[in-house]
Protein backbone atom coordinates (compact mmCIF):
# COMPACT_ATOMS: atom_id res chain seq x y z
CA UNK A 1 0.00 0.00 0.00
CA UNK A 2 1.39 3.50 -0.91
CA UNK A 3 1.10 6.28 1.47
CA UNK A 4 2.66 9.71 0.84
CA UNK A 5 3.14 12.07 4.09
CA UNK A 6 3.23 15.47 3.83
CA UNK A 7 4.64 17.69 6.65
CA UNK A 8 5.17 21.76 6.81
CA UNK A 9 8.84 20.98 8.23
CA UNK A 10 11.57 18.96 7.27
CA UNK A 11 12.38 15.93 9.43
CA UNK A 12 15.18 14.14 7.83
CA UNK A 13 17.17 15.00 11.24
CA UNK A 14 14.38 15.37 13.81
CA UNK A 15 15.17 17.59 16.80
CA UNK A 16 11.81 18.57 18.00
CA UNK A 17 8.26 16.59 19.23
CA UNK A 18 6.65 17.12 15.81
CA UNK A 19 9.41 16.09 13.71
CA UNK A 20 10.08 13.06 16.40
CA UNK A 21 6.36 11.83 16.03
CA UNK A 22 6.61 12.50 11.81
CA UNK A 23 10.07 9.98 11.83
CA UNK A 24 8.17 7.73 14.18
CA UNK A 25 4.95 7.58 11.71
CA UNK A 26 6.99 6.64 8.66
CA UNK A 27 8.97 4.19 10.33
CA UNK A 28 5.63 2.82 12.06
CA UNK A 29 3.92 2.77 8.27
CA UNK A 30 7.59 0.78 6.77
CA UNK A 31 7.54 -1.76 9.60
CA UNK A 32 3.82 -2.60 8.67
CA UNK A 33 4.52 -3.11 4.75
CA UNK A 34 3.62 0.49 3.39
CA UNK A 35 5.45 1.69 0.80
CA UNK A 36 6.28 5.51 2.24
CA UNK A 37 6.64 8.62 0.50
CA UNK A 38 7.15 11.62 2.72
CA UNK A 39 7.50 15.24 1.29
CA UNK A 40 8.35 17.89 3.78
CA UNK A 41 7.75 22.35 3.31
CA UNK A 42 10.86 23.84 4.08
CA UNK A 43 12.85 27.24 3.42
CA UNK A 44 15.96 26.72 2.18
CA UNK A 45 17.77 29.89 3.47
CA UNK A 46 17.20 28.42 6.84
CA UNK A 47 17.47 24.49 6.30
CA UNK A 48 20.83 23.44 5.79
CA UNK A 49 20.91 20.71 2.77
CA UNK A 50 21.74 17.98 5.56
CA UNK A 51 18.05 18.33 6.68
CA UNK A 52 16.46 17.87 3.97
CA UNK A 53 15.46 14.75 1.72
CA UNK A 54 15.42 15.07 -1.92
CA UNK A 55 11.74 15.02 -1.71
CA UNK A 56 11.15 18.01 0.07
CA UNK A 57 9.50 20.68 -1.12
CA UNK A 58 10.96 24.02 -0.47
CA UNK A 59 9.91 27.68 -0.49
CA UNK A 60 9.39 29.54 -3.65
CA UNK A 61 9.30 33.17 -3.87
CA UNK A 62 5.62 32.91 -5.03
CA UNK A 63 3.94 32.40 -1.83
CA UNK A 64 5.35 36.21 -0.63
CA UNK A 65 3.36 37.43 -4.12
CA UNK A 66 0.66 35.28 -2.92
CA UNK A 67 0.26 36.86 0.50
CA UNK A 68 1.24 40.27 -0.46
CA UNK A 69 -2.03 40.16 -3.05
CA UNK A 70 -3.97 39.33 -0.15
CA UNK A 71 -6.70 41.83 1.45
CA UNK A 72 -4.76 43.28 4.58
CA UNK A 73 -7.98 42.23 6.95
CA UNK A 74 -7.12 38.72 5.34
CA UNK A 75 -3.49 38.95 6.12
CA UNK A 76 -4.24 39.30 10.28
CA UNK A 77 -4.52 35.47 10.23
CA UNK A 78 -1.36 33.56 10.74
CA UNK A 79 -3.02 31.09 8.70
CA UNK A 80 -3.29 33.47 5.55
CA UNK A 81 0.34 32.25 5.00
CA UNK A 82 -0.50 28.86 4.27
CA UNK A 83 -3.71 30.12 2.31
CA UNK A 84 -0.52 31.63 0.24
CA UNK A 85 1.00 28.52 0.12
CA UNK A 86 -1.97 26.65 -1.24
CA UNK A 87 -2.58 29.51 -3.57
CA UNK A 88 0.99 30.31 -5.46
CA UNK A 89 1.34 28.55 -8.80
CA UNK A 90 4.80 27.40 -8.18
CA UNK A 91 4.91 25.84 -4.83
CA UNK A 92 1.19 24.11 -5.52
CA UNK A 93 2.61 22.51 -8.38
CA UNK A 94 5.12 20.88 -6.21
CA UNK A 95 2.67 19.69 -4.04
CA UNK A 96 1.12 18.34 -7.15
CA UNK A 97 4.57 16.82 -8.34
CA UNK A 98 5.13 15.10 -5.20
CA UNK A 99 1.25 13.74 -5.53
CA UNK A 100 1.70 12.76 -8.97
CA UNK A 101 4.64 11.20 -8.25
CA UNK A 102 3.92 9.05 -5.21
CA UNK A 103 0.95 7.85 -6.48
CA UNK A 104 -0.58 7.23 -3.05
CA UNK A 105 -3.49 5.25 -2.02
CA UNK A 106 -3.37 7.43 1.42
CA UNK A 107 -2.38 10.50 2.02
CA UNK A 108 -1.44 11.61 5.95
CA UNK A 109 -1.01 15.34 6.45
CA UNK A 110 0.93 16.16 9.99
CA UNK A 111 -0.56 18.98 11.62
CA UNK A 112 -2.98 21.43 10.58
CA UNK A 113 -1.20 24.26 8.41
CA UNK A 114 -1.25 22.17 5.08
CA UNK A 115 -4.57 21.59 4.47
CA UNK A 116 -5.23 24.53 2.74
CA UNK A 117 -3.13 22.68 0.00
CA UNK A 118 -4.89 19.39 1.00
CA UNK A 119 -7.81 20.74 0.33
CA UNK A 120 -6.97 22.61 -3.26
CA UNK A 121 -5.40 19.27 -4.45
CA UNK A 122 -8.94 17.32 -3.49
CA UNK A 123 -10.95 20.19 -5.06
CA UNK A 124 -8.58 20.13 -8.24
CA UNK A 125 -9.22 15.98 -8.40
CA UNK A 126 -5.41 15.22 -7.75
CA UNK A 127 -6.68 12.83 -4.70
CA UNK A 128 -9.73 11.27 -6.16
CA UNK A 129 -10.14 7.51 -4.29
CA UNK A 130 -6.75 8.66 -2.01
CA UNK A 131 -7.84 8.23 1.98
CA UNK A 132 -7.20 11.40 3.54
CA UNK A 133 -5.47 11.31 7.23
CA UNK A 134 -5.21 13.91 9.38
CA UNK A 135 -2.73 13.57 11.89
CA UNK A 136 -3.09 16.26 14.12
CA UNK A 137 -0.59 17.15 17.37
CA UNK A 138 -3.18 19.07 19.24
CA UNK A 139 -6.72 20.28 18.84
CA UNK A 140 -5.54 23.29 18.01
CA UNK A 141 -8.46 25.78 17.83
CA UNK A 142 -8.07 25.14 21.91
CA UNK A 143 -4.33 25.18 21.59
CA UNK A 144 -4.11 28.55 20.03
CA UNK A 145 -6.66 30.16 22.18
CA UNK A 146 -4.29 29.09 25.13
CA UNK A 147 -1.40 31.12 23.24
CA UNK A 148 -3.41 33.76 23.80
CA UNK A 149 -4.23 33.07 27.72
CA UNK A 150 -0.05 33.02 27.90
CA UNK A 151 0.24 36.38 26.82
CA UNK A 152 1.06 35.63 23.02
CA UNK A 153 -0.10 38.26 20.47
CA UNK A 154 -3.10 35.98 18.66
CA UNK A 155 -5.27 37.72 16.28
CA UNK A 156 -9.23 37.00 16.19
CA UNK A 157 -8.75 36.12 12.47
CA UNK A 158 -5.91 33.71 13.44
CA UNK A 159 -8.43 31.63 15.48
CA UNK A 160 -11.57 32.04 12.96
CA UNK A 161 -9.39 30.31 10.49
CA UNK A 162 -8.03 27.62 12.47
CA UNK A 163 -11.09 26.46 13.96
CA UNK A 164 -12.63 26.64 10.02
CA UNK A 165 -9.56 24.57 9.30
CA UNK A 166 -10.70 22.01 12.38
CA UNK A 167 -14.69 21.88 11.07
CA UNK A 168 -13.93 21.28 7.18
CA UNK A 169 -10.89 18.72 8.71
CA UNK A 170 -13.40 16.84 11.01
CA UNK A 171 -16.23 16.62 8.08
CA UNK A 172 -13.95 15.89 5.22
CA UNK A 173 -10.99 13.55 6.38
CA UNK A 174 -11.75 10.04 6.19
CA UNK A 175 -9.51 9.73 9.38
CA UNK A 176 -8.38 12.18 11.96
CA UNK A 177 -5.40 10.75 14.76
CA UNK A 178 -5.20 12.01 17.68
CA UNK A 179 -2.72 12.11 20.33
CA UNK A 180 -5.23 11.45 23.04
CA UNK A 181 -9.06 11.14 23.70
CA UNK A 182 -9.69 14.73 24.85
CA UNK A 183 -8.42 16.10 21.18
CA UNK A 184 -10.40 13.01 20.06
CA UNK A 185 -13.45 14.36 21.99
CA UNK A 186 -13.48 17.34 20.27
CA UNK A 187 -13.17 16.45 17.01
CA UNK A 188 -15.87 13.72 17.48
CA UNK A 189 -17.90 16.59 18.55
CA UNK A 190 -17.39 18.35 15.51
CA UNK A 191 -18.67 15.55 13.16
CA UNK A 192 -15.81 13.68 12.85
CA UNK A 193 -16.43 9.81 11.40
CA UNK A 194 -13.55 8.00 12.45
CA UNK A 195 -10.82 9.03 14.97
CA UNK A 196 -8.26 6.82 16.42
CA UNK A 197 -5.80 7.55 19.33
CA UNK A 198 -2.55 6.99 19.07
CA UNK A 199 -0.37 8.75 21.38
CA UNK A 200 3.46 9.96 21.26
CA UNK A 201 6.15 7.97 22.38
CA UNK A 202 10.17 7.32 22.60
CA UNK A 203 12.89 5.67 20.00
CA UNK A 204 13.83 3.41 22.86
CA UNK A 205 13.98 2.96 26.63
CA UNK A 206 16.88 4.80 28.24
CA UNK A 207 20.09 2.78 29.06
CA UNK A 208 22.71 4.15 31.93
CA UNK A 209 24.55 6.66 30.79
CA UNK A 210 28.59 6.27 31.28
CA UNK A 211 29.12 10.33 31.46
CA UNK A 212 29.75 11.77 35.44
CA UNK A 213 26.71 14.41 35.45
CA UNK A 214 29.41 16.38 37.06
CA UNK A 215 30.88 17.46 33.60
CA UNK A 216 27.27 20.15 33.43
CA UNK A 217 27.40 20.48 37.20
CA UNK A 218 29.06 20.73 39.99
CA UNK A 219 29.57 16.99 42.10
CA UNK A 220 26.51 15.79 43.91
CA UNK A 221 24.25 19.36 42.96
CA UNK A 222 20.95 18.33 43.31
CA UNK A 223 18.83 19.20 40.76
CA UNK A 224 15.89 19.33 38.95
CA UNK A 225 15.32 18.81 35.10
CA UNK A 226 12.85 21.03 33.02
CA UNK A 227 13.38 20.46 29.21
CA UNK A 228 11.55 21.87 26.62
CA UNK A 229 11.75 23.52 22.83
CA UNK A 230 11.39 27.38 22.29
CA UNK A 231 7.54 27.06 22.36
CA UNK A 232 6.11 29.76 24.06
CA UNK A 233 3.18 28.38 25.88
CA UNK A 234 5.81 26.10 27.96
CA UNK A 235 8.11 29.05 28.63
CA UNK A 236 4.69 30.83 30.31
CA UNK A 237 3.80 28.08 31.98
CA UNK A 238 7.03 27.42 34.32
CA UNK A 239 6.91 31.23 34.73
CA UNK A 240 3.43 31.57 35.71
CA UNK A 241 3.39 28.50 38.22
CA UNK A 242 6.60 29.77 39.82
CA UNK A 243 5.20 33.21 39.85
CA UNK A 244 2.00 32.34 41.68
CA UNK A 245 3.59 30.10 44.01
CA UNK A 246 3.78 31.22 47.78
CA UNK A 247 7.08 32.23 50.01
CA UNK A 248 9.93 30.57 48.76
CA UNK A 249 9.12 27.16 48.43
CA UNK A 250 12.82 25.66 47.22
CA UNK A 251 15.28 25.15 50.12
CA UNK A 252 18.09 24.30 47.81
CA UNK A 253 19.72 22.82 44.72
CA UNK A 254 19.18 24.04 41.46
CA UNK A 255 16.62 23.65 38.23
CA UNK A 256 18.53 22.78 34.97
CA UNK A 257 16.67 24.09 32.24
CA UNK A 258 17.31 22.28 28.74
CA UNK A 259 16.09 23.13 25.05
CA UNK A 260 15.72 26.67 24.02
CA UNK A 261 13.11 27.70 25.96
CA UNK A 262 15.27 29.35 28.46
CA UNK A 263 15.15 32.96 26.40
CA UNK A 264 11.63 33.05 26.35
CA UNK A 265 11.32 31.99 30.39
CA UNK A 266 13.41 34.90 31.07
CA UNK A 267 11.52 37.56 28.80
CA UNK A 268 7.85 36.69 29.96
CA UNK A 269 5.85 38.77 32.14
CA UNK A 270 5.51 37.47 35.15
CA UNK A 271 9.56 36.39 35.17
CA UNK A 272 10.82 38.80 37.56
CA UNK A 273 7.85 38.28 40.11
CA UNK A 274 9.09 34.14 39.76
CA UNK A 275 12.56 34.55 40.45
CA UNK A 276 11.88 33.48 44.43
CA UNK A 277 11.56 30.42 42.72
CA UNK A 278 13.69 30.75 38.82
CA UNK A 279 16.62 32.29 40.71
CA UNK A 280 17.67 29.14 40.93
CA UNK A 281 17.91 27.98 37.58
CA UNK A 282 20.76 27.14 35.60
CA UNK A 283 20.35 27.38 31.59
CA UNK A 284 22.40 24.86 29.53
CA UNK A 285 20.29 25.53 26.42
CA UNK A 286 20.45 22.71 23.58
CA UNK A 287 22.01 19.76 24.42
CA UNK A 288 22.76 16.45 22.58
CA UNK A 289 20.89 13.61 23.21
CA UNK A 290 23.52 12.03 25.23
CA UNK A 291 23.95 15.07 27.44
CA UNK A 292 20.16 14.60 28.18
CA UNK A 293 20.35 11.43 28.97
CA UNK A 294 23.18 11.69 31.09
CA UNK A 295 21.30 14.92 32.86
CA UNK A 296 17.93 12.80 33.25
CA UNK A 297 19.84 9.92 35.11
CA UNK A 298 20.98 12.57 37.35
CA UNK A 299 18.26 14.17 37.57
CA UNK A 300 16.98 13.78 41.58
CA UNK A 301 13.35 14.74 39.62
CA UNK A 302 11.97 15.63 36.26
CA UNK A 303 9.11 18.76 36.29
CA UNK A 304 6.79 19.05 33.83
CA UNK A 305 5.20 22.48 34.84
CA UNK A 306 2.36 22.46 31.55
CA UNK A 307 -0.36 24.93 32.24
CA UNK A 308 -0.96 25.67 28.25
CA UNK A 309 -2.25 23.61 25.73
CA UNK A 310 -0.15 23.33 22.49
CA UNK A 311 2.69 21.07 22.10
CA UNK A 312 3.18 17.38 21.88
CA UNK A 313 3.77 16.16 25.45
CA UNK A 314 6.56 14.15 24.05
CA UNK A 315 8.62 15.17 26.88
CA UNK A 316 5.90 13.53 29.17
CA UNK A 317 6.51 9.91 27.57
CA UNK A 318 10.61 10.89 27.66
CA UNK A 319 10.10 12.02 32.10
CA UNK A 320 8.31 8.71 32.16
CA UNK A 321 10.73 6.28 30.86
CA UNK A 322 13.82 8.30 32.03
CA UNK A 323 12.84 5.86 35.94
CA UNK A 324 13.80 9.56 37.53
CA UNK A 325 10.39 10.82 39.73
CA UNK A 326 8.37 13.07 37.86
CA UNK A 327 6.60 16.45 39.29
CA UNK A 328 3.66 17.34 36.79
CA UNK A 329 0.50 19.31 36.11
CA UNK A 330 -2.36 17.47 34.85
CA UNK A 331 -2.51 18.71 31.16
CA UNK A 332 1.49 17.37 31.21
CA UNK A 333 0.11 14.26 31.23
CA UNK A 334 -2.76 14.58 28.58
CA UNK A 335 -2.48 11.75 26.57
CA UNK A 336 -0.89 9.96 29.03
CA UNK A 337 -3.41 9.48 32.16
CA UNK A 338 -2.74 5.81 32.16
CA UNK A 339 0.49 6.46 33.46
CA UNK A 340 -0.09 8.41 36.27
CA UNK A 341 -0.49 5.11 38.83
CA UNK A 342 3.34 4.70 38.35
CA UNK A 343 5.70 5.00 41.01
CA UNK A 344 7.07 8.26 42.12
CA UNK A 345 4.58 10.63 40.05
CA UNK A 346 2.91 13.38 41.65
CA UNK A 347 0.37 15.39 39.39
CA UNK A 348 -0.71 18.91 41.22
CA UNK A 349 -1.83 21.96 39.93
CA UNK A 350 -1.58 23.65 42.63
CA UNK A 351 1.79 26.36 42.38
CA UNK A 352 2.82 26.06 46.35
CA UNK A 353 2.28 22.22 46.10
CA UNK A 354 3.93 21.95 42.82
CA UNK A 355 7.18 23.71 44.30
CA UNK A 356 6.79 22.50 47.89
CA UNK A 357 6.73 18.67 46.11
CA UNK A 358 9.90 19.45 44.07
CA UNK A 359 11.19 20.65 46.81
CA UNK A 360 10.71 17.19 48.77
CA UNK A 361 13.09 15.43 45.87
CA UNK A 362 15.54 17.92 45.79
CA UNK A 363 16.16 17.67 49.83
CA UNK A 364 15.85 13.89 49.81
CA UNK A 365 18.34 11.57 48.48
CA UNK A 366 18.96 10.54 44.63
CA UNK A 367 16.33 7.54 43.72
CA UNK A 368 15.38 5.82 41.02
CA UNK A 369 11.54 5.40 40.35
CA UNK A 370 10.81 1.75 40.20
CA UNK A 371 9.09 1.49 37.09
CA UNK A 372 9.46 -1.83 35.07
CA UNK A 373 10.38 -2.02 31.57
CA UNK A 374 7.25 -3.84 30.77
CA UNK A 375 5.26 -1.18 32.42
CA UNK A 376 6.56 1.32 29.94
CA UNK A 377 6.84 -0.59 26.57
CA UNK A 378 3.62 1.23 25.44
CA UNK A 379 5.19 4.33 25.51
CA UNK A 380 7.67 3.06 22.45
CA UNK A 381 6.90 4.72 19.07
CA UNK A 382 6.38 1.24 17.77
CA UNK A 383 3.31 0.29 20.43
CA UNK A 384 2.12 3.99 20.81
CA UNK A 385 1.29 4.04 16.40
CA UNK A 386 -0.50 0.84 16.12
CA UNK A 387 -4.00 2.46 16.59
CA UNK A 388 -2.95 4.62 13.54
CA UNK A 389 -1.54 1.96 11.51
CA UNK A 390 -4.09 -0.26 12.01
CA UNK A 391 -7.00 1.97 11.43
CA UNK A 392 -5.24 3.19 8.17
CA UNK A 393 -4.46 -0.78 7.07
CA UNK A 394 -8.81 -1.41 8.08
CA UNK A 395 -10.02 0.53 5.45
CA UNK A 396 -8.18 -1.66 2.94
CA UNK A 397 -9.59 -4.91 4.55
Amino acid sequence: MRLLLLAPWPFRRPRNGGQLRASATVQAYASAGFDVRHAGFYHAAETPAADVWASDIALDADVMAELDRMPAQERRSEMAWWKAVAGAPNTYAAFVAAVTNAGPQVLQFEEIALWPVVKRLCADGHLDGVMIVHSSYNFETVAWRHRAVAGASITPETVRDIAAFEREIARECDLIVTVSEGDAAQFRRLGAGQVCVAPNGVASLPTQPHDAVSTYLPLGSPYAIFVSSAHPPNAHGIVDLAAQAQGHPLSGGEIVVCGKVGSLMRAAPRFQKARRVLDRCRFLGWVDDHALATLYAGARVVILPKLYSGGSNLKTAEAIVSGRPIVATRLAFEGFEACTDLNDITITDDPSEFWESVDRYLSSGHTTAHRSPESVQDLLWENSLRPMVAAVSSAFG
